[in-house]
């Protein structure tokens, strides 16, 4: 289970064992994030398929932190619904190392 405590990403395994990511990027993508989607809930259930713009606007902000300044355009609940989905998805292969 990967928990978001305090912007910070911590893996809890089955013994209860805590582990901190402290991956930077990953830090500024969820605070960025947070600009657009407001509250974010990591969960691995949230996960299914979703159009692939809201993949490449995670990626992108993953690579480009700059790139959420656009903050200032609001998006629907169910835009920020897809983006959801779409940066749990992300967080648990960046985790799994399924992505570089």
């Amino acid at each position: 289970m990967i928990e978001l405590i305090n912007d910070k990403l911590i893996e809890i395994d089955d013994m209860g064992n805590m582990t901190v990511y402290e991956d930077e990027s990953l830090t500024t993508l969820i605070v960025n994030m947070k600009l657009v989607i407001d509250d974010i809930v990591i969960d691995e259930k949230l996960i299914e398929p979703v159009e692939d713009i809201y993949y490449y606007i995670i990626e992108k902000t993953y690579i480009m932190p700059d790139y959420a300044k656009w903050n200032t355009v609001s998006f629907k609940d169910k835009p920020k619904a897809k983006l959801l989905i779409a940066l749990n998805k992300f967080i648990h292969d960046k985790i799994s190392r399924r992505t570089k």
